[in-house]
């Protein structure tokens, strides 16, 4: 029977996401290292159908029903095995060959690499084995040195090659076969020029590496002595690609799936050194830089991922790298963050230092992904000048514009835009008006004017407008100057009125009080407003402010409606970064959040496209 090869089968079930599967059909809710739902394939009012993203399958309590994803297509939409590879396949990203049987030469590669599987098992027993025999004292005094718990050395199944170019080899039995096989899995090196082989590690302590199922698929070792280079890992094989791999994942998912998070850092060393000090929820590149597939394996069980780096140039550089990994295409539910250490520390000496608890504040502590763009883009430039902040606009839009949630986008662009007070629709990038050969005038640039007869102002083409009279200028101030000239007004716009929170304190009790007055003693002509005030301090106040205002607006009614626009700008900015603080510090976020979030952001909108049609008018 043609079927898809097994390798293709397992590379799908890798990549997909098990939670954006089941989630298109069942609403599902953080339980622990669990996700929680709804039976889809039966009635039920409690919760019993469970998801494990981290181990990719579900499984159902109240009627039985389980499996991995393709299952769960089969059982959800009716379709066979073959449909629903095809149908993962496309949601991975992963072209489909050919249905085939297996070829002789394929089942062949199957039995291969058995073998190879094997032989590093065999390997892996042999330095293990090493580590503990007399001649491994020096690894296990090095080991102690270090501060490493027997628990964690077993846990991790360190071991020890010895001094020697042959001892694997020896170990195996130096038969022709063998010796191919230990060269394929890079347990020994060739000569070409002298068609020698020798072991590849050497006097190093010896760090296998295993797949997600457990499986020792390479190894990493590190020199004893003062031999160089310090670290080297096995070249890439038939069973082993670095950039499909993460150091400690198999051991530690469920503690990133119970702590609702990963630290990634750079080498073994590091992720043992907290494994020590009983922080698990870590994983470690193996000398390359962070690649797709490693988000991958990451997303699929947590929503946040710290990344942590020495704190050197070299730390940075691999930290920008991974950002411009993980911005491309970041979702809202998803949070990045950076941890950079000292000069010249890694995470084994600070934990060492710090302890765990120390760490962990650290941790709390990191850097958040905006931060971090902002600070790296902003190098070299004069952030107080004009020239400098519209040259960092420039530099984070193309970065903007890979962030694949709209409202996460703009959050983002809101954050550039308040912390350098540039308007939002100027940090986003607006094609449409960067296309325009002949640009309008900016509203307000000088008051050059031209006069119809009898005095007028005629707003021709080419004319550069004047500023409106709030630019610049406290518009509560202005607000309650305008209210006070013409009492009025409190009443056309009392529902307005009465939704400002003004920041000033003694500003906000006096709009409080003109509000207080009633609607027929405000408009009666010759009112004495000043009789109404509660107190002689808002008495000053009012008199203070009539004082200083001694400009009058050519048009007063659309200065207090421009006034009003600009506080609840003001408010709801404020509101805005409060809804934004507790999405990213809550680690219980509701979609209810997120809601409450683009309303508010659309009221900025709203808000923003009203000061600007109004200045735009004047």
């Amino acid at each position: 029977m043609a079927r898809y090869p097994e390798s293709l089968i397992e590379e799908i079930r890798e990549r997909i996401d098990l939670l954006e599967v089941v989630g298109q059909y069942v609403n599902l809710k953080k339980n622990g290292v669990n996700w929680l739902g709804l039976c889809p394939f039966h009635s039920e009012k409690t919760p019993s159908f469970n998801v494990r993203p981290d181990k990719g399958f579900y499984k159902c309590f109240g009627c039985g029903k389980g499996g991995d994803a393709f299952d769960f297509l089969i059982k959800i939409k009716g379709v066979d095995f073959f449909e629903a590879i095809e149908e993962l396949a496309g949601i991975a990203g992963i072209p489909l060959p050919k249905l085939t049987r297996d070829t002789p030469k394929q089942s062949q590669e199957k039995q291969e690499r058995e073998k190879l599987r094997q032989r590093l098992a065999s390997a892996l027993s042999f330095f293990r084995q090493t580590l503990h025999a007399p001649h491994g004292q020096l690894a296990r005094r090095y080991l102690s040195d270090r501060g490493l718990k027997p628990e964690t050395i077993e846990k991790f199944q360190l071991g020890y090659a010895p001094p020697g170019w042959s001892n694997l080899l020896d170990h195996f039995g130096n038969q022709e076969s063998l010796s191919k096989e230990l060269e394929k899995v890079g347990l020994v090196v060739r000569k070409d020029e002298e068609n020698r082989q020798y072991d590849r590690f050497r006097d190093r302590i010896i760090f296998p590496i295993f797949d997600l199922k457990g499986h020792c698929i390479a190894f990493g070792g590190r020199a004893l002595g003062s031999g160089q280079p310090k670290y080297i890992n096995s070249p890439e094989t038939p069973l082993y690609r670095k950039g499909d791999i993460l150091y400690g994942l198999e051991k530690n998912q469920e503690a990133i799936q119970r702590e609702e998070q990963v630290l990634v850092v750079e080498g073994y060393m590091d992720l043992i050194a907290l494994a020590n000090h009983g922080i698990d929820p870590v994983v470690a590149t193996l000398g390359t830089a962070l690649t797709p597939n490693h988000l991958r394996l990451l997303w699929r069980r947590t929503r946040r991922i710290l990344f942590c780096f020495d704190g050197d140039r070299a730390g940075e550089d691999a930290a920008w790298r991974a950002l411009e990994q993980v911005i491309d295409g970041l979702k809202a539910d998803r949070t990045a963050q950076f941890l950079f250490l000292g000069q010249n520390e890694d995470p084994d000496e600070v934990v060492r230092r710090e302890g765990a608890a120390g760490f962990k504040k650290l941790m709390e502590r990191a850097t958040p992904l905006i931060d971090f763009l902002i600070r790296r883009l902003g190098r070299g430039l004069t952030l107080d000048s004009p020239e400098g902040r519209a040259a960092l606009v420039h530099r984070v839009r193309p970065f903007l514009e890979k962030v694949g949630d709209p409202l996460l986008r703009e959050l983002y662009a809101d954050t550039v835009g308040q912390r350098y007070n540039i308007p939002l629709h100027r940090v986003v990038s607006d094609r449409a008006t960067e296309r325009k050969v002949t640009p309008s005038p900016p509203p307000w640039i000088g008051s050059a004017q031209r006069s119809r007869p009898g005095g007028r102002e005629e707003n021709r083409p080419g004319r550069v407008f004047q500023a409106p009279v709030t630019f610049g200028r406290d518009v509560e101030q202005l607000l309650l100057y305008l209210l006070l000239r013409k009492p009025g007004r409190i009443v056309e716009q009392e529902d307005q009125l009465g939704e400002l929170a003004l920041e000033n304190p003694q500003f906000a009790q006096l709009l409080t009080d003109l509000l207080g007055v009633e609607a027929e003693k405000l408009e009666q002509e010759g009112f004495d407003l000043f009789n109404h005030l509660s107190s002689p301090g808002l008495l000053a106040t009012a008199r203070e402010i009539l004082s200083k205002e001694e400009i009058i607006p050519e048009s007063e009614e659309e200065e207090l409606l421009g006034c009003m626009t600009a506080i609840q700008i003001q408010q709801t900015k404020k509101e805005l970064q409060k809804a934004k603080i507790k999405i990213e510090t809550d680690p219980n976020t509701k979609k209810e959040d997120y809601d409450t979030l683009l309303g508010l952001k659309l009221d900025l909108a709203r808000l923003q496209q009203s000061k600007v049609r109004s200045v735009q008018s004047h």
